[in-house]
This record gives C-alpha cells, structure tokens and sequence, in this order.
C-alpha cells in the first residue's frame, strides 16, 4: 500500500488530542470510515482544519504513518451550509453523523452508507421547516436504514417463527429477535416470544415507510401522537438491541430541542 494517497468523504467527527493536535473520522465510498490525525489541527491558524469543521464533502490526501494516518492536504469539495441556519436541520446532521460513527468500524467499505449520508446531508441541506415530531420522524427513519445498511434489516412481512405472511391485526413485535411475529406463534411459545409487544397496523405502517421511501417523501405523512409512540417504540427497540454502540440518548429526546 502506498503511504501518500488521496479519497473524498464525508466528516463524521472531531475530538481533540493533546494540546494542539485533532483526530477527525471521515467516512469515505472507497474506504469506509477513516480515521486519521491533523496535526496542529487545534491551533487558531491551523491551514488545513478549517475544511473539516462543518459537514461537509471534502477531498483528502493522507498519509500512512507508523501507527495511525496523518493528515497530508483537504480541499471542501461540497459544502451543507444551509444546514447551519435551521436548529433542527442541524440537529438532525449531527445525530445523524453520530449515529454513522458510532455505527461503523474503521476500513470497512460500503458505498451505500456513503450515498445515505450524501442523500440526509442534502436533503436537510433544502432548509425546509421540519416540526419536533416531523425531525424525530426523520432520525429515527435514517436510523431504519442505517441499521439495514449495517446487517440488521428488521422483518416486517413475514413471521420471525413461520415465516408465513403476517394478517392485519394479528401480530406483536420483537425488537431482540428483529421484527413481527404471528398472534399464533406468540400462543404457541410464549417462553420464545414472551418479549413480543402489542403494535398497531398504523405504527407498523410508519416503520416500512421510514425504512423504504426517501426522505424528500417523509415530509408527506400525517402524524398521529399514537402512531408515533409504537413506530418509536420498534425503532428504539431495534437500536438499544442491534446497534453496535447504544446512542447517549433516544431518537426523541436528540429531537427535544428542535
């Protein structure tokens, strides 16, 4: 592997290191979540830094070093400023950044990780005014697709137990075990299903729609606080038991302040 080389991503994060230096963690199409190091990245003048404050799309050259990757060059390639002056839209940035660092491993590749994270950026980017209710909507369907895109696509068709086609009605949902599961199979054995939890056909309804329409068509639905509360409840359930790093806080409360 050669030790200069050059790839375009998307900042995830930021933390500081030492007195003056930063780590960042990017995610790239070609290489996953990067991680390197800019030294000097913390000083006042810092050159190169500055492209990597605020989400955005940059170019990177980086270097190979002996234990980890140092910054080499950046060049912002595409900028979300439109992000920054809208609260909600740039609540919903940041959980949504966070939830794909915390979400994936350094140098594992997936382009479609990439492409969501292009989509969510430029989507928020149109400044369209999103509601408490609407901007929870949203975080917790790009965390649907997240945890798709990271192994862990919930069923909601067919039983977890039979695998025959659900009915209407007829029922429960399994955050642990990923998905619904029959009224039948729940009576059968309940010592298997004991965890399953009632769910309306609305709130259902809301899941399959976060996990499979854009974004741009999640601004169409309305939203009834009784459906929210089981489509929350599923999302949240899915998150606390399959993602690889629990977040801080619920999809609703990263919201609150929306």
């Amino acid at each position: 592997m050669s030790l200069l080389y050059q790839t375009t991503g998307i900042v995830l994060s930021r933390r500081d290191h030492r007195e003056v230096d930063r780590w960042y963690s990017v995610y790239t199409p070609s290489h996953g979540k990067v991680e390197f190091l800019a030294r000097g990245g913390h000083k006042p003048l810092a050159k190169l830094t500055p492209h990597l404050e605020m989400a955005a799309v940059v170019d990177l050259l980086l270097v190979h070093g002996r234990a980890y990757q140092i910054l080499a060059g950046v060049d912002r390639r595409q900028a979300f400023a439109n992000i920054y002056d809208d609260l909600a839209g740039l609540v919903l940035a940041q959980n949504g950044l966070h939830l794909v660092d915390i979400g994936t491993r350094a140098d594992e590749t997936d382009p479609h990780i990439y492409d969501l994270l292009l989509d969510w950026l430029g989507f928020l980017n149109q400044n369209t005014f999103l509601s408490r209710e609407r901007a929870g909507f949203l975080l917790s369907a790009f965390s649907l697709k997240l945890l798709a895109l990271v192994g862990y696509r919930p069923e909601l068709n067919r039983c977890l137990g039979c695998r025959q086609p659900i009915a209407p009605g007829a029922y429960q949902w399994h955050g642990l075990k990923g998905g619904v599961v029959c009224t039948n199979c729940t009576q059968i054995d309940q010592e298997t299903w004991f965890a399953a939890r009632p769910m309306t056909d609305e709130a259902l309804k809301l899941v399959r729609f976060g996990l499979e329409e854009g974004f741009a068509s999640h601004l169409r639905p309305h939203l009834k606080a009784e459906d929210l509360a089981g489509f929350y409840e599923a999302t949240e359930s899915l998150m606390i038991s399959h993602f690889p790093i629990i977040p801080a806080s619920s999809l609703r409360a990263a919201c609150a302040v929306c």
